[in-house]
């Protein structure tokens, strides 16, 4: 078995390279400090060579911790700080300038070994790729000098079975050069686990005893977990994952599911466990990648038990560490129940999160928060609530909510394109007639017309979950707005589809523009 495990996170770089919109600076500043929190061991903050942008990430978030740690955060003090270079001496240089102020900076250098990419890609002799890589290591090297370090990968490791002792000849003279780091990547899962594994164990056995070996699973075949948990165990102490699975593709692996893996197995770690859930939440909210409702641990559906067999064992052991049906006490990770959910004065927002979204209304954590004062104060009158008690307050609070504006009507004369608008403003009748393409359009229109300007960010339209008895079958209007550098939710419900609209415009801009 390896050291005690260390937790190199890739979210800011692999992850953030595969998102739809990569995080911009400030962005990534948020989710660093999160993983802070987390307690990772290890962070690749970014490849500052591909934009500017990426650059200034990187040098801000290497400056970021500096600061903290001449505050005093240990956390800050004693976490790697590691930027991507291909090795190449533009790119190794790029890096180091970008990372050098952080207390424990790092250059992670890669180049492919697989006899495909040496052939087809680099377009390079086996004996070039070695040279290469030798010497952008002693150039990373002689600027890290004593102060940081070295980190090799040799890309598409996972394919280089054909050409393994090449490459085990390569990693040698790599790290006799100065990579106190080797990281094998998996860069493509093609295979079970096990062979992958066993080429993991044959470097550490081969490389000296000083040297950190390191895992980089992607997760093409859904076993990057697997293939990570079994080489910590045969000597890779480094495991390089991502929060919620992130990552191009399929993703890599999985950080959440590789700690609680290690945990049951009774290794010990630095890791903050605790703030699993609420991470995997914000990183699903940071990244606009939706959880997966069965993912492991975090998935909504992750503590469902629906089958009569299953109820029964979660409801004899529930109150018990180890349930029939669950692999941890949840609370573990965070995430504050096990097989059955309630709501009392002692809930957090967690708690508001998990039952709404289970009863059809994906709220995020924000929403959550703010309705849980509200719902803490009612258990305190009448203790434990329902499903259904907080189905009612939220309909009351988030739904069809009434203002400084409250909608009445909404006419249509298709031929003028026009909407005559029949509403409530601060407590006096009015109507408006609006020209426009759609009454979206029009409500919008609308709104800066009386002075409450609003912007429209998003729009979702679906139908109310059977699981809300009262309101099933009707139209659910979520409409995303945003005024004054505030961004809401409002929320409409209707059997209409254009009412359930109208409702959520108004509503939203009730939340933007609250009575004094």
């Amino acid at each position: 078995m390896s050291a005690k495990p260390f937790f190199y996170d890739i979210t800011l770089r692999d992850a953030n390279q595969a998102l739809a919109t990569p995080w911009n600076k400030e962005e990534k500043e948020v989710v660093f400090k999160q993983l802070l929190k987390l307690g990772v061991q290890g962070v690749e903050v970014g490849f500052p060579i591909a934009s500017e942008m990426d650059f200034e990430s990187c040098q801000n978030l290497a400056k970021v911790t500096a600061k903290l740690a001449a505050q005093g955060d240990k956390t800050a003090a004693n976490v790697v700080i590691s930027a991507l270079a291909r090795a190449k001496t533009v790119d190794i240089q790029k890096a180091w300038d970008a990372v050098k102020e952080a207390p424990k900076p790092r250059i992670h250098v890669f180049l492919a070994m697989s006899p495909l990419s040496m052939e087809h890609v680099l377009q390079m002799k086996p004996m070039e790729v070695r040279k290469q890589a030798i010497e952008a290591v002693v150039f990373a090297k002689s600027l890290v000098g004593e102060k940081g370090d070295v980190e090799f990968s040799p890309e598409h490791f996972g394919d280089c079975r054909e050409n393994f002792d090449f490459v085990l000849e390569s990693l040698k003279q790599i790290a006799q050069a100065g990579a106190t780091t080797i990281n094998l990547p998996n860069t493509v899962e093609r295979y079970r686990p096990m062979l992958f594994v066993d080429m993991v164990r044959k470097v550490v056995e081969t490389l000296p005893k000083n040297t950190t070996v390191s895992v980089h699973c992607h997760n093409d075949l859904g076993m990057a977990t697997a293939t990570t948990v079994e080489s910590y165990f045969v000597g890779s102490a480094q495991m390089e994952c991502a929060l919620n699975g992130l990552g191009e593709r399929s993703g890599n692996t999985n950080m959440f599911e590789v700690a609680v893996a290690l945990h049951n197995c009774g290794v010990e770690m630095d890791m903050n466990l605790s703030e699993i859930y609420e991470t995997a939440l914000l990183t699903s909210k940071w990244a606009k990648v939706p959880i997966y409702s069965k993912a492991p641990l975090i998935g909504i559906e992750a503590i469902a038990h629906r089958s009569g067999i299953h109820q029964d064992g979660a409801s004899k052991t529930k109150n018990m560490k180890k349930g029939a049906y669950r692999p941890i006490d949840y609370s573990l990770i965070g995430r504050n129940e096990n097989d059955i959910l309630t709501f009392t004065s002692q809930s957090g927002k967690t708690a508001v999160y998990e039952i709404l979204s289970h009863n059809g209304y994906p709220v995020d954590l924000d929403e959550a928060a703010e309705l849980q004062p509200v719902l803490k104060e009612i258990s305190e009158r009448e203790g434990e609530l329902s499903d259904t008690r907080i189905l009612e307050v939220f309909r009351e609070k988030c739904c069809n909510l009434n203002g400084r504006v409250i909608f009445r009507t909404i006419d249509v004369i298709p031929e003028d394109n026009r909407f005559v608008f029949k509403f409530q403003k601060d407590g006096t009748a009015q109507e408006e007639s609006i020209s426009a393409e759609g009454p979206i359009e029009a409500a919008l229109l609308l709104s800066r017309k009386i002075g409450l300007p609003v912007e429209l960010n998003s729009y979702k339209q679906s139908v109310v979950s059977d699981a809300d008895k009262l309101w099933a079958g009707r139209a659910l209007s979520e409409i995303t707005l945003s005024a004054n550098e505030k961004t809401i939710i409002g929320r409409g419900v209707s059997s209409d589809t254009l009412v359930a609209n109208m409702r959520a415009i108004f509503g939203g801009i009730n939340k933007l523009y609250r009575q004094p």
